[in-house]
C-alpha cells in the first residue's frame, strides 16, 4: 500500500460530492494521486439549476458549471487548478474490494481500463425513479440530464411545445410547472399521485395554499392522480391517470430519484432500509477503505434517528468535504440532518425543515401545530410582503419539530433559523429567546418566528386552540373581528358569520350567545386569538380561533 501522503485515491462520480471530496483530499495531501471517473462528458454542473436553464433565467448550460470567476469546470480546470486527474467517458462496472481494483469501460474507445486504489469514494448520485407504464420517447421524457433539458428548451424556443403535462408534484415538478408556464406561456397540467403537492414536506392545508398559488398562475393541478401510462402517440404525449386521459405536446416525468448504485451491489456494498448506501458517521461503508457520499447515500434524520434519503446539493457538498477529511485521516463526522429545503414557485417562496405533522405522527411523535400569517418586514414599510408559517412541535415536551413556510416574502431565513434550533433540540421557550436583527426594511420589531412561538405557548397555556386554516366552520357561531374595510371579495367573511370589529367587541359582547360554541376569525390570526382569550375570561367556555386567519384560508 502507498504511504498516506502519496496514496492512490479513486473517486467514482464527478459531481458535487465526488469532486468536493477529491479536491479536499488533494489539498490536504498534495502528493496523493487522486483520480476521478465519470461516464458523462458534461461534469461538475449545478443540476439544481436545470429548471432555471429551461425557464431561460440561465442563458446557457455552461453557466451551470462556471466558477464565480468565470472558468469552466471541465477536466482541464480540475487538472490545472485542483491537481486532479479527471476521466470522462469512463463507466465503472464493478470494483474488487479485496484486490482494490476498479474495473471500467471506456465509452470513447474499445478499452476496459482498470484503476488500482488505496481508498475509494462512491459518489455516483441518483437516477430518475422508474414509473411503471412510462415509455420514454419523442414526446415523453424524464428531466434529469442536461441533454433532456436541452431538448425541451429547443422545443420551447421553436414553438413545438405549447402544452405540457408534468407527472409529479415534488420540488422538481413544481419548478418545471413554473418554468413552462411563466416564461414560455405553455398550458401546464400537473399530475400528483398523492393527495397533495410536495407530499414529503408539506401537510395538506399548507400544500393546498401552494396548489392555489399555481392555479392562480394558470397551472392545472390534479392531486390523487396516479399515472398508469405515459407514451408518445402521433408525435404527441398521451397520459392515463386516475381513470382519465390527458394529451399535450410533451409529458415530463419528475417523480423523484433513486440511488444509482446497482453496479456497486455486486461488489458487496451494503444498503440501508431506504435503498441507499449505508454509511457511518464518517461516511465509511461496510467495506474497508471505501467511502460514499452524495445522493446515493442514506443519512440520519435529526428528529427521528432513522435513515432517510435526502438528495440535495447542499448536503452532497458538505459530505464531500467530510469524506476528503477522512481520506486524509482527519476523522471528521457528518451528523444527522433536519432536511431543510426550499423552492421558488412563481413569485412565492416555499421552504421547510424538520417534520410535518404527518411525518411526526408516522414516527410515533405527539405532534401539535400552530399557524400564522405575517408580514416579512415592518407592515408600514412599502416593500413588505405576506408570508404564511406553520410551526410543528411536540405535545408535552414543547420540543420543536419543524416549520413549513410559503408566501411572497422572505421565508427561507425563518426556516434556516428554525433548523438551527432543531439541531439543538430546541423548545418553544428557546425560540422566544432568539435574537433577530430588526430594521423596518428587513423585519418587524418581533420576528414572525417569535410571534408564532408565542402563539404556540399561548395555545398550550391557555388551552384555547388555534384550529387549522382549512377547518370546517360549520356547527359553530362564527365571529369575524375584522374591520368592515378588510372584508372584500378577495377576503370575504365566512358564510353566516357575524362581524363585530375587535375595537367594538368589549361594548357589544352581550350580542354573542354564551351557550353556543364560538369560532373567532380575523385576517391573520392575531386579533382572533386575543378576542378568544378575552371571551374566555368573560365566561365563554367553548372558544376556538382560526389560526393563520382568513388571509391563509383563502389561499387554497
Amino acid at each position: 500500500m502507498s504511504s498516506p501522503k502519496n496514496q492512490k485515491i479513486v473517486v467514482i462520480g464527478a459531481s458535487a460530492a465526488g469532486l468536493k471530496s477529491a479536491a479536499r483530499a488533494k489539498r490536504l495531501m498534495p502528493e496523493a494521486q487522486v483520480t476521478v471517473l465519470d461516464e458523462r462528458s458534461f461534469i461538475s454542473y449545478g443540476a439544481c439549476g436545470l429548471p432555471y436553464y429551461l425557464s431561460g433565467d440561465v442563458e446557457n448550460l455552461d453557466k451551470l458549471r462556471e466558477t464565480v470567476y468565470g472558468l469552466i469546470r471541465d477536466p482541464d480546470f480540475f487538472a490545472t487548478v485542483k491537481g486532479l486527474d479527471v476521466h470522462t467517458g469512463i463507466r465503472v462496472v464493478r470494483f474488487d474490494p479485496e484486490r482494490k481494483l476498479v474495473e471500467a469501460v471506456n465509452l470513447k474507445k474499445d478499452e476496459r481500463p482498470v484503476f488500482p486504489y488505496d481508498k475509494l469514494v462512491i459518489a455516483t448520485g441518483a437516477r430518475p425513479r422508474p414509473l411503471i407504464g412510462v415509455q420514454p420517447g419523442e414526446a415523453c421524457s424524464f428531466f434529469h440530464t442536461p441533454e433532456e433539458a436541452t431538448a425541451l428548451r429547443k422545443g420551447l424556443e421553436t414553438g413545438q411545445i405549447s402544452s405540457v403535462i408534468v407527472v409529479g408534484g415534488g420540488f422538481i415538478g413544481v419548478e418545471l410547472a413554473g418554468a413552462f408556464s411563466e416564461l414560455w406561456g405553455c398550458e401546464v397540467t400537473v399530475l400528483e399521485a398523492t393527495d397533495r403537492l410536495l407530499p414529503q414536506l408539506m401537510d395538506a392545508e399548507m400544500s393546498a395554499s401552494i396548489a392555489g398559488q399555481m392555479r392562480r398562475n394558470r397551472v392545472e393541478v390534479h392531486t390523487g392522480m396516479p399515472v398508469t401510462r405515459a407514451s408518445t402517440e402521433g408525435g404527441k404525449a398521451l397520459v392515463a391517470a386516475g381513470g382519465k386521459s390527458f394529451r399535450a405536446d410533451r409529458v415530463v416525468v419528475a417523480v423523484g430519484v433513486v440511488p444509482r448504485i446497482s453496479w456497486a451491489l455486486e461488489s458487496g456494498i451494503e444498503t440501508g432500509p431506504c435503498g441507499g448506501v449505508a454509511v457511518g458517521e464518517r461516511l465509511e461503508t461496510n467495506l474497508p477503505d471505501v467511502f460514499a457520499a452524495g445522493d446515493c447515500v442514506e443519512v440520519v434524520h435529526r428528529l427521528t434517528g432513522r435513515p432517510v434519503l435526502i438528495p440535495l446539493g447542499s448536503l452532497a457538498n458538505r459530505q464531500g468535504r467530510v469524506v476528503g477529511d477522512n481520506l486524509a485521516g482527519k476523522l471528521t463526522r457528518f451528523g444527522p440532518v433536519a432536511g431543510s429545503a426550499c423552492v421558488k414557485i412563481f413569485d412565492w417562496n416555499v421552504a421547510t425543515t424538520g417534520l410535518s405533522v404527518v411525518g411526526a405522527k408516522q414516527n410515533g411523535l405527539r405532534a401539535k401545530a400552530i399557524w400564522g400569517t405575517f408580514m416579512d418586514s415592518a407592515h408600514y414599510h412599502p416593500e413588505h410582503k405576506q408570508i404564511f408559517l406553520k410551526l410543528v412541535y411536540e405535545e408535552g415536551t414543547r420540543r420543536l419539530l419543524g416549520l413549513q413556510a410559503c408566501g411572497a416574502g422572505e421565508v427561507v431565513k425563518r426556516v434556516d433559523v428554525l433548523a438551527s434550533l432543531l439541531h439543538r433540540e430546541g423548545t418553544l421557550e428557546d425560540l422566544l429567546e432568539l435574537e433577530f436583527c430588526y430594521s423596518p426594511p428587513y423585519n418587524a420589531p418581533l420576528d414572525p418566528l417569535h410571534t408564532l412561538g408565542c402563539a404556540a405557548l399561548n395555545q398550550e397555556e391557555s388551552g384555547i386552540p388555534g384550529i387549522r386554516p382549512d377547518s370546517s366552520l360549520a356547527n359553530r357561531y362564527v365571529l369575524d373581528v375584522r374591520t368592515p374595510e378588510e372584508i372584500t371579495d378577495e377576503y370575504p367573511t365566512p358564510t353566516g358569520a357575524v362581524n363585530i370589529p375587535l375595537q367594538e367587541l368589549r361594548s357589544r359582547v352581550d350580542e354573542l350567545p354564551q351557550d353556543e360554541p364560538l369560532l373567532i376569525v380575523c385576517a391573520m390570526g392575531t386579533r382572533s386569538s386575543e378576542a378568544s382569550r378575552w371571551l374566555v375570561s368573560r365566561g365563554f367556555t367553548d372558544v376556538v380561533y382560526l389560526a393563520g386567519g382568513m388571509n391563509l384560508r383563502v389561499q387554497r
